[in-house]
């Protein structure tokens, strides 16, 4: 925001943030704690992450995989600063890899993709004190302070990873101007680059940005936030 709004050629009184995945629950947080932005989308946004891994691994498994954090990081302290990393993506979690950001088939299958074919530098692994941060972030709970802020979020039917309870949980947390649309979807990342689930996702958030931006008052400026 502080750069966007350096430069001239950005109408200072409609600024938009638009985010994606993980960008997506940021997107709501920055517009919570920036009223310099008029406007905020979020699409197959993640709002509740630490609570997303416990419902996969109940409450046990989660207080495992936690505890399994901690010693890394612990580790990386006592050695004087050895730093520990875990992967990001795994095809599930096993006793070889014990953690990692997203551990599913359908997640790999993308970032490994896009790794390999437009994104050379991306890195496949964490470090371990990262993930202190990742599964406390919540959405949610800033929602209602979004407001006066017009919110819109988009969100697949069928998403295991990011939750659909949890962008409906954020929409009726948020108390201002809000609009909540559903994509008929098979999982999360169509969502990401494939059509008709992208095309449908941009018609909306467009729309809902030229109505709350209005058009014909001079330069826009939308900040997108990054999937992951």
């Amino acid at each position: 925001m502080r750069y966007v709004l350096t430069r001239p050629d950005v109408d200072s009184d409609r600024v938009g943030v638009v985010g994606v995945c993980m960008g997506g629950g940021y997107a709501v947080s920055v517009a919570a704690r920036d009223k310099r932005v008029k406007a905020v989308a979020s699409v197959a946004g993640g709002y509740d992450i630490g609570g997303t891994f416990q419902r996969f691994l109940g409450v046990d498994g989660f207080a495992a995989y936690y505890r399994t954090i901690n010693d890394l990081v612990q580790r990386e302290y006592e050695t004087g600063g050895d730093v520990q990393y875990v992967p990001t993506i795994a095809h599930a979690l096993s006793a070889e890899v014990p953690v990692a950001a997203m551990p599913n088939d359908e997640a790999y299958s993308y970032y490994d993709r896009t790794h390999r074919d437009h994104a050379p530098a991306w890195s496949p692994k964490m470090t371990a004190a990262s993930f202190g941060p990742y599964f406390i972030y919540n959405a949610v709970a800033p929602a209602p302070l979004v407001a006066p802020t017009p919110l819109l979020i988009v969100h697949g039917t069928r998403d295991l990873f990011l939750l659909p309870e949890y962008a409906q949980a954020a929409y009726d947390a948020a108390v201002g101007p809000k609009q909540l649309v559903w994509i008929e979807t098979h999982n999360h990342i169509e969502l990401y680059d494939q059509d008709p689930y992208v095309s449908q996702a941009v018609s909306v958030v467009v729309g809902f940005l030229d109505t709350h931006l209005s058009p014909g008052r001079g330069a826009v400026a939308s900040v997108v936030a990054p999937i992951a």
